[in-house]
């Protein structure tokens, strides 16, 4: 019974404002769109067209480290600021399904009794009537503010895209910082493995140095002089050890864990393959770069919000029915009781508002704007960002080649100085500036290393890292 007094009040009121829907549908205002001139037609640095996809949601396997993989899978499932961003999503549902109910009309429906008592008195004396205790059954549904409901809904969608687009950006930027990070622990693992070979050698011309002063054929200061270089690798070894310490303690906090009992086995950026990264048109990046995605949901928030704005100066339309039934017995109730229909419908105009609507609507409209100026400066700044990774990736291989053949060089250059410095053919001089170069040969091509692959990172977040929103 409940139910089909809730549903005869329910589909009057759809029918009745299903025309009303419809037309306040067709006032909603279109969107406005980026320049021409804002999305490019192709990239300015060559492509390879065999490569030129976009990257997978996976992308840091495609470095072909299973530290690094292993490290990801950990992160995304222990990562607590990914778990709460999980929460809020599923809270951005749950709010997005309440929107959708606000555009069916609220109904409620309810059950009571209660107990009546008559009583009369004339001359031939009193009369008392037996308690009364009617049983009700009534159903309520109220369909308010029937023009704004699309362009309210509207809002709401967009607010939930914005919030599903951050989500992807949050995930997309900590994934990049781990892998950043990573990369950072193994270069000063590198590092401190270059410092030990640094203090090796310094160790090494610091003998020779001593030997050839006890031997007469050297000056003291030589022997000063290495053992100052000597200490300072030493110190220098000693600061890469507490800087792996802490890298290590990041990563840990990454994945949700203390750094007591938390550790990386890999120790070198050298086996780390380069990937080639290639991205696909560029008008598709706007539905693959999550923050633009978060700025077109803010224009069509804005969009709506005009809508919702404007909707001021039309009629405030209202549909309310109720239909209840009653009856001393319940049984009676559920088989032919008294019955009464109300079905009411009202039209709210405002006529004079100091000219508070037109201020609203300006201020809504200013709001528009200023959402369209954001989108196309998010638009702007990653197509940018793009072109300048891009021409990074390039230079990054070119410098890493160059600084592998001088590191090369180098460690040549510092092994024959230390054999002709030995013979005494080479002054010391000549051997403490081979030393340093060899120290900064290396220090630069670990460098020039963990550039290239903090590029490459950059460039899968730059390119959205392979999330994608469903196009409309």
């Amino acid at each position: 019974m409940s139910n089909a007094l809730g549903h005869a009040i329910r589909n009057t009121l759809l029918l009745s404002g299903s025309a009303v829907l419809l037309s306040a549908c067709a006032l909603q205002s279109e969107r406005p769109e980026l320049q021409a001139q804002d999305v490019p037609q192709q990239w300015s640095v060559p492509t390879q067209a065999d490569v030129a996809t976009w990257p997978d949601s996976d992308w840091w396997n495609t470095f072909a480290d299973p530290g690094l993989s292993s490290l990801i899978d950990t992160i995304r499932e222990q990562n607590l600021d990914l778990a709460n961003n999980r929460r809020n999503l599923e809270s951005a549902q749950i709010t997005l399904r309440e929107a959708g109910f606000e555009l069916l009309p609220t109904g409620s429906i309810t059950l009571g009794t209660g107990a009546s008592y008559s009583e009369s008195r004339t001359d031939a004396g009193t009369s008392t009537g037996s308690p009364n205790t009617p049983i009700e059954l009534g159903a309520r549904v109220n369909y308010s503010n029937i023009l704004a409901k699309p362009a309210i809904y509207t809002k709401a969608l967009a607010d939930y895209d914005s919030r599903e687009a951050q989500v992807a950006d949050v995930t997309l930027t900590t994934l990049g910082t781990s892998a950043s990070t990573y990369f950072q622990l193994l270069l000063i693992r590198d590092k401190i493995v270059a410092a030990q070979q640094n203090v090796q050698n310094a160790q090494a011309i610091s003998d020779i140095a001593s030997a050839r002063v006890d031997a007469g054929v050297a000056v003291p200061i030589e022997a000063l002089q290495q053992q100052i270089a000597l200490q300072r690798e030493m110190a220098n070894l000693s600061n890469l050890q507490q800087s792996e310490l802490s890298a290590l303690s990041s990563l840990a906090l990454l994945s949700g864990q203390r750094v007591q009992g938390f550790s990386i086995d890999e120790d070198t950026l050298q086996n780390i393959q380069i990937p080639q990264v290639q991205p696909g048109l560029p008008s598709q990046l706007l539905l693959r770069r999550p923050d633009l995605v978060q700025a077109e949901a803010a224009l069509r928030s804005a969009t709506a919000n005009v809508d919702v704005v404007r909707m001021a100066y039309f009629p405030d339309i209202s549909l309310t029915g109720s239909l209840s039934a009653s009856s001393t017995s319940l049984t009676q109730l559920l088989s032919s009781p008294d019955t009464f229909l109300n079905l009411n419908g009202s039209v709210l105009q405002t006529l004079l508002d100091n000219g508070q609507r037109g201020r609203n609507l300006e201020r809504a409209n200013l709001s528009l704007e200023s959402s369209l100026a954001d989108y196309r400066k998010a638009v702007l700044n990653a197509f940018n960002e793009i072109e300048v990774l891009l021409s990074n990736m390039q230079v990054q291989n070119e410098l890493v080649e160059v600084a592998l053949q001088n590191l090369d060089a180098a460690e040549e250059s510092f092994r024959i100085a230390q054999v002709r410095y030995q013979e005494g053919v080479t002054d010391y001089q000549t051997v403490l500036t081979s030393q340093n170069t060899l120290f900064s040969s290396r220090n630069s091509y670990l460098d020039t290393k963990l550039s290239q692959l903090n590029t490459t990172v950059n460039l899968y977040q730059a390119l959205g890292g392979g999330w994608e929103r469903e196009a409309e």
